[in-house]
């Protein structure tokens, strides 16, 4: 009998131990700056910004998030921003970078009023306030317009539950591990989160949006939609993705780093499908995970930065208290170099580079290649080639020859099955009825 009752104890006490080890949360350091969101996608709300070297608890994982607890709130990560006890040897590119500049920007405001009494954890408010008075500054100086319109899209633009609703109904047949092995991807080969330059980004995105922008909600919900199916199937699968429309005439389109995607009216009347809007949002994305135009621009920025480290030392030899504060004249040269690489003709290789990579995202996402194809070809028929006719696209500048022979020849290698991806002609056409009619 007492062999019987130790026998049940011991039993107990082996499940307690389970119980209490399955239930332990991990604990995690975060490795880069990471916004904390409500939700396992981009498209939820911000909760926090947390910074470098911060440690949180693990409770959860879907896919590449993971759910996290904070001494303040509950909410998700992505997964390439943490690691559990010694730190990763691997980091994207510009992670040096990003961890002075995320130093810097937290520095900054803990000196302003805030609600998070951790100077390592920053709130929405404190995000967005930096963010619009950025903003408003820089697209006073390149226009005579302060309107910030556009960062009223700063959280809350974007319906959770609408993308979740065109997600599933697009993605019947696909799952996660299928979106891998068709294209493998690294997403340690894109740079992560960076204040600075999304600060930056969002002051670009602003100027452009004085061009004019059209209002329609549901139909830039449809949009953003897509950009968000792309954006999941890429390199920086956390970072949000917004599309505006340009209420023009003019062929034409652009990218901020910040995630703002701008699309005039005329692009969207020449696409006939999903597929091919598809591909000119993901060729556009493209730009912005790999930072394109930006390398001459980091290495300007890193002799600022040297010589602003000077200036730091004379101000601390003379008592003062000014180590990291980021100057105007810092990021306004960063929004200047971003805005002019937005506008101008784009190198080459950079235009390479986002297609092979754009049509990757539409394969991942279970879109019909084809339709990037298509879409090159329809410009070409339009305008000419580039080399013999300068067009009216940030597109301009490379030979649509070229791209198309490229983009032809990439499809051909994925060995696509018959009937592969879907284009949805006849959802697009219904869309877009009435676009930009007064």
């Amino acid at each position: 009998m007492v062999r019987k009752y130790l026998s049940i104890s011991f039993f107990l006490i082996l499940i307690t131990f389970f119980a209490a080890s399955v239930e332990q949360p991990a604990t995690i350091t975060i490795k880069n700056t990471v916004d904390m969101r409500n939700g396992p996608g981009s498209y939820y709300k911000l909760l926090l910004r947390l910074s470098p070297d911060t440690e949180v608890e693990q409770l959860d994982q879907k896919y590449q998030w993971l759910k996290i607890k904070t001494d303040q709130q509950t909410g998700w990560i992505p997964e390439r921003a943490s690691y559990l006890g010694e730190p990763e040897s691997e980091r994207s590119p510009d992670q040096g970078e990003v961890v002075s500049n995320s130093e810097d920007a937290f520095a900054e405001l803990a000196d302003d009023q805030s609600d998070s009494t951790d100077s390592n954890q920053a709130s929405r408010a404190q995000v967005a306030a930096a963010v619009k008075g950025f903003a408003q500054t820089f697209t006073s100086q390149k226009t005579e317009s302060q309107d910030v319109t556009l960062l009223e899209n700063f959280n809350n633009y974007t319906d959770p539950e609408s993308y979740q609703e065109f997600r599933n109904k697009r993605l019947q047949d696909w799952s996660w591990e299928k979106a891998q092995s068709r294209v493998t991807i690294k997403t340690s080969e894109a740079p992560v989160l960076n204040p600075k330059r999304e600060r930056a980004g969002w002051g670009v995105a602003n100027v452009i949006a004085q061009q004019g922008l059209i209002k329609d909600r549901a139909l830039q919900q449809y949009l953003t939609n897509i950009a968000l199916l792309i954006g999941e199937n890429s390199h920086r699968f956390e970072a949000p993705v917004q599309v505006y429309i340009l209420d023009t005439d003019k062929f034409t389109g652009y990218a901020a780093p910040n995630g703002a995607i701008f699309v005039s009216k005329a692009v969207l009347k020449l696409v006939e499908t999903e597929a091919e809007f598809a591909f000119f949002v993901a060729h556009e994305l493209a730009h912005i995970v790999h930072n394109h135009g930006m390398k001459e621009t980091d290495r300007r920025q890193a002799k600022i930065r040297a010589q602003q480290r000077f200036q730091e030392l004379d101000s601390e030899i003379d008592g003062g208290n000014k180590k990291y504060e980021s100057t105007e004249q810092e990021l306004n040269q960063m929004a200047n170099e971003m805005y002019r690489y937005a506008i101008k003709d784009r190198l080459k290789q950079y235009e390479y580079s986002a297609d092979f990579w754009g049509l990757a995202y539409v394969y991942r996402a279970g879109y019909d290649p084809h339709g990037g194809e298509n879409l090159v070809q329809r410009i070409y028929n339009k305008q000419g080639d580039f080399q013999q006719k300068i067009g009216k696209a940030t597109w301009k500048g490379t030979s649509l020859r070229k791209r198309f022979a490229k983009i032809k020849n990439q499809i051909d290698n994925y060995n696509l099955a018959d009937n592969f991806g879907r284009s949805y002609p006849k959802v697009w056409e219904r869309k877009m009825q009435g676009l930009g009619d007064e």
